[in-house]
């Protein structure tokens, strides 16, 4: 099989030769080129050219086009600020005021903000590898690229907060809208990944964590917009063959039902869930993804540490039918040894699927 196949083929339960493995390596791949970060993630060519050169030391069956989470803010009037070689920091946000909601307009993902970078790297990376490899795009999700729209991070907190304390319902209906809109802008950038060439479309919510947020919050404002996000794109995905991913950082034990209830064809888990557990709440219904710890495994760990977790890992989320896909389980950090990289695809490779 070849990688892409074995990946597509896991998600849908089919059978598969070996287990797939996907690391998700974005800022990875700027430093084992020696691109700064902050020329990598403004430039489309350097982005593919890097997972590339990745790839070639890594082996892995996907390639991510990934850096940092503002570039569908940008397009909404979002600033940042770029330092060289570090991912970006949110100086302004759209908008600073609820009732400023409606001046937000749902960007072009071909011309507005960095968004483009990204739609050519995966382009140059579909082009490059063919049907050989799986081709993974960004996805910033909605409760997260609401908190960049409004206010930042810990004032869109705040802000939600105090709504659901004081019982507002005129400003939780603002802010159901603005999430709505957030999902909006996500819908389109997916929809134009998909057309540049991306098997996974995904929305990687990490401010919908349950280390910031509670099971209820995430019920009422951020499952519906995720919904609503893989509502619209699932239909668009699966006509061409491709796979829908939700991923949240921390520990997700508590809501994994709801997360599988989003559609997402893949939950992309972090270390701190137990694979298991995870699949013993949610069996057979989703591919599970994950989740060697970056930090405790791949930056800080040996190649048989490594190995031994990525084993660990494929005996815990590993359905009746497969659908697990072995990865990190969030971003690897940029100054991770190659060969703990090499050891977690060894480790996949050598388990025979049946």
């Amino acid at each position: 099989m070849t990688s892409r196949e074995r990946i597509l083929a896991a998600v849908s339960g089919r059978a598969t030769d070996l287990t797939p493995v996907a690391p998700y390596m974005g800022n990875f791949g700027a430093r084992v080129s020696g691109i700064p970060i902050g020329r990598y993630n403004h430039n489309g060519k350097l982005m593919a050219e890097a997972q590339i050169r990745a790839w070639e030391l890594v082996g892995q069956d996907a390639v991510v086009a990934q850096s940092d989470n503002y570039y569908i803010a940008e397009g909404f009037g979002c600033r940042i600020a770029q330092p060289e070689d570090s991912t970006p920091n949110l100086i302004a946000p759209a908008i600073t005021r609820l009732d400023e909601i409606d001046r937000l307009r749902v960007p072009d993902p071909g011309s507005a903000g960095r968004m483009p970078v990204y739609l050519e790297a995966v382009s140059r990376l579909r082009t490059h590898f063919g049907a050989e490899l799986a081709v993974r795009g960004p996805g910033t999700g909605p409760f997260s690229l609401a908190s960049y729209l409004f206010g930042g991070t810990e004032n869109f907190l705040a802000e939600l907060a105090t709504a659901e304390a004081e019982e507002d319902l005129n400003a939780q209906l603002q802010f159901t809208r603005l999430l709505e809109i957030a999902a909006d802008g996500l819908i389109a950038l997916l929809a134009a990944l998909l057309e540049a060439g991306s098997d996974f479309l995904q929305a990687g919510d990490s401010l919908a964590s349950l280390s910031m947020i509670s099971p209820a919050f995430y019920e009422k404002y951020a499952w519906p917009a995720e919904k609503r996000v893989f509502d619209a794109i699932n239909p668009l995905a699966h006509a061409k063959g491709c796979v829908t991913l939700l991923h949240i950082c921390g520990d997700t034990t508590r809501i994994l039902p709801l997360m599988a209830d989003t559609g997402a064809d893949i939950l992309e888990l972090d270390t701190q869930v137990d694979l298991a557990a995870a699949r013993r709440i949610v069996r057979d219904r989703v591919c599970l993804m994950g989740n060697i710890s970056p930090v405790n495994e791949l930056l800080e760990g040996s190649p048989r540490s490594v190995a031994k977790a990525g084993a660990d890992a494929i005996e815990a989320g590993s359905s009746s039918d497969g659908r697990f896909i072995l990865g990190s389980g969030c971003e690897v950090p940029p100054l991770a040894p190659i060969e703990n990289l090499r050891a977690m695809v060894a480790a996949a490779r050598s388990v025979k699927r049946k």
